[in-house]
């Protein structure tokens, strides 16, 4: 992992945290780059529930693999399903990354593109909805489930911006993957992992 990746991942991971009392959170933190050097993947992506590591993918083993000892390892369907939504969103992110870099005239060297997404259940019940990109360290664009609109940081994200409302599909599939899907996971890992999250 090259240094620039290793200080973004650091700052991403700096944003977990501990959940608010009484709130709970679902994050998962993806990181694919150009360059991952000797023995590194180039796809990563990490999921934490309160703050915890719960589970890892990356592009050499193609499985998602909880690594808490809270999680029912044999449920095999919903693991099934996890991994096959990771290796979907490695081959997404894999054509995005290529385009920024050409957008971004970008082509020698290493580069790297981020994305953060999850949701938050507040002690109030109020859900809350995240999903913010970044390339070679620098915001790029964000989505804002409340009013579902993209915020493009620069001329570049802007034209992906437009690109992806003139689909039309792209808040739809983003409120629906943060406000009922994530959602309804964080819920079954909550369960799950009632007694070791509380501590």
């Amino acid at each position: 992992m090259g240094p620039s990746v290793a200080v973004v991942l650091g700052l991403l991971l700096g944003a977990v945290g501990a959940a608010a009392c009484g709130s709970h959170s679902l994050r998962y933190f993806m990181t694919g780059t150009t360059d991952p050097g000797p023995g590194m993947p180039r796809f990563v992506i990490v999921g934490y529930v309160d703050g915890e590591l719960f589970w890892n993918y990356n592009s050499k083993s193609k499985t998602v693999r909880p690594i808490v000892g809270w999680l029912p390892q044999e449920d095999r369907e919903h693991w099934d399903a996890e991994t096959q939504k990771a290796r979907d969103g490695e081959l997404e992110f894999s054509k995005g990354l290529h385009w920024l870099q050409v957008h971004y005239n970008s082509s020698g060297g290493s580069h790297t593109r981020q994305k953060m997404f999850g949701c938050d259940i507040l002690e109030d019940g109020t859900i809350r909805g995240y999903d913010q990109d970044a390339f070679d360290g620098r915001d790029y664009m964000a989505f804002d489930m409340d009013t579902m609109t993209l915020t493009a940081a620069d001329p570049v994200a802007e034209m992906c911006k437009r690109r992806r409302e003139e689909k039309g599909t792209y808040a739809e599939r983003w409120k629906h993957e943060l406000g009922t899907v994530c959602v309804q996971n964080l819920r079954r890992y909550l369960e799950h992992g009632k007694a070791a999250l509380k501590r």
